[in-house]
């Protein structure tokens, strides 16, 4: 059970970030290019489709289904190819959104709590300003008014 959790909150964690939309369509036109990457990795890797499918507790057919992609894998299955591979699932998404551009890699994660909207308001502005290469991402309370 905790599994499937830590499952969910990575899904979850992903369409908060835009860079996954559950159940949609538009997922799919970039499966071909995820399953290139994965393959591509594990060909860099010089690892072969027996020992991914050792690993994986797969038949070594469906190693090679997966990567032509005669069938699909499920988030789970990506999941866990890409641990094998050891590849971070978050930035191996955020790659692919980037239709493959680099990403700086944040060198710290910063959580403010606000209490007013004037505060709010002044920290925005504050780090817009600021010049600051950095990321933000706000979520706004039930209580915001």
């Amino acid at each position: 059970m905790h599994l499937v959790h830590d499952d969910l909150q990575r899904v979850h964690k992903l369409a908060c970030d835009g860079l996954l939309v559950p159940r949609c369509f538009y997922n799919f036109m970039f499966m071909k290019e995820l399953l290139e990457f994965l393959r591509n990795e594990r060909l860099n890797k010089h690892l072969k489709q027996a020992y991914l499918a050792e690993r994986l507790g797969v038949d070594e057919s469906t190693i090679s289904r997966w990567e032509s992609g005669q069938i699909t894998m499920d988030f789970l299955q990506i999941v866990n190819y890409a641990t094998v591979l050891e590849i971070n699932v978050y930035e191996m998404f955020a790659y692919l959104a980037s239709n493959g551009q680099d990403l700086p890699i944040p060198i710290a994660e910063v959580h403010v709590e606000v209490y007013t909207k004037e505060a709010y308001n002044s920290l925005m502005q504050y780090l817009a300003n600021s010049g600051m290469d950095i990321t933000i991402k706000s979520t706004k309370l039930k209580r915001w008014k």
